[in-house]
């Protein structure tokens, strides 16, 4: 792991907003991804909620917004793989997963922590 990524991680753990961004905005927007998404998935692993943390406060809402995209389009693959029916089981409106308790064990991998912690923050139960 590069110190890079090492230190965001540290910084991203600490909650520090001065550090995170410097860690983020010190590096040419082309890098950015190339630092942030490995500590965000290595985070999602080993302390899940200060990857929550950034992903609800200090992600760039337009790289949340394109995530999302990506990550309710995955889910709504994953559930129909495993047959169940959009407007049954799950729907997506507005950005937002509504899903059934049933289904939601079947909208991420269970090897992929960072995915189910992005549909987290777009996902929405129901009975």
């Amino acid at each position: 792991m590069s110190a890079a990524i090492q230190a965001l991680i540290e910084a991203m753990q600490r909650r520090d907003v001065p550090a995170v961004a410097q860690q983020v905005n010190g590096l040419a927007p082309s890098e950015r991804s190339k630092v942030l998404t490995p500590a965000l998935e290595h985070l999602a692993e080993v302390d899940p909620a200060s990857a929550q943390w950034f992903v609800r406060y200090l992600m760039d809402p337009r790289a949340k917004a394109q995530l999302q995209e990506g990550i309710l389009k995955a889910a709504q693959e994953y559930l129909q793989e495993a047959g169940f029916v959009e407007g049954t089981d799950y729907e997506i409106k507005g950005g937002v997963l509504s899903i059934s308790r049933k289904a939601l064990p079947y909208a991420a991998p269970d090897d992929d922590p960072f995915g189910q912690l992005l549909l987290a923050e777009c996902c929405e139960l129901r009975d």
